[in-house]
């Protein structure tokens, strides 16, 4: 099993919500479709926790602040052990990505964060962003036949693509996923890839910012909660 390109994990939280789970080191990325009516109750766990809409509107409770997220629009934060949970009040099933990380950032952080318009400055491809205390999330429209050169970065990067296909090359593997597919460079790894098609691609990217130090009750954390982390949401 290649750790570049991490295989699904389906999990049922409950009657109503699958999740579609990826291993990414010491990061978990998770697929949700959830549908009309459905709710993830209030909890908390030490792993922070971010996402983001894909398709269709969530109303998400952060420690008992409600907003309704709109398609790639907001990002919602949970730090560690904060109370978050939502549901589906709407008539339409809601897409959405979640990422869990032990992490050891200290500062503030907003429950909401708004993603704003950008440009990739390499490629001059059409982008939106935001950036957390321990993270950025760059969503890019990938043209067709567009290429994304051979890059290296001091960030752990994941990669979600949103339709079509798109090839990806980590290292000295490449394959050419599709919707629903996650890849996985690690920092300092090249990486870079194409579009195939001949539409454009929509690419999600996680970027991780380097840890300058774990603790030592971070480090037990992060290997003890890792081991669990695919069993809960």
């Amino acid at each position: 099993m290649s750790k570049y390109f991490p295989q699904p994990k389906t999990i049922q939280v409950n009657s109503d919500v699958e999740l579609i789970a990826f291993q990414c080191q010491d990061t978990v990325v998770q697929l949700a479709s959830i549908p009309p009516g459905a709710t993830f109750e209030l909890h908390r766990h030490p792993e922070s926790q971010i996402g983001m809409q894909i398709a269709g509107r969530l109303e998400i409770n952060i420690n008992g602040t409600k907003e309704i997220l709109e398609p790639l629009q907001q990002v919602y934060v949970a730090g560690d052990n904060v109370l978050h949970g939502s549901i589906n009040p709407f008539s339409e099933t809601a897409l959405a990505f979640d990422v869990k990380r032990i992490t050891n950032s200290e500062e503030a952080e907003e429950a909401i964060l708004k993603v704003s318009p950008t440009q990739d400055e390499i490629t001059g491809f059409q982008c939106q962003s935001v950036v957390g205390s321990w993270f950025e999330i760059v969503i890019t429209k990938i043209p067709p036949k567009g290429i994304i050169p051979i890059r290296q970065s001091a960030n752990e990067t994941m990669g979600i693509i949103l339709n079509a296909r798109l090839t990806i090359a980590v290292a000295e593997q490449q394959q050419n996923l599709k919707y629903g597919s996650v890849y996985y460079a690690p920092a300092n790894a090249l990486y870079g890839g194409h579009n195939p098609s001949d539409e454009t691609v929509s690419l999600i990217e996680i970027l991780i910012k380097p840890r300058s130090h774990i603790s030592v009750k971070d480090a037990f954390l992060k290997t003890d909660m890792m081991a669990r982390s695919l069993t809960t949401s």
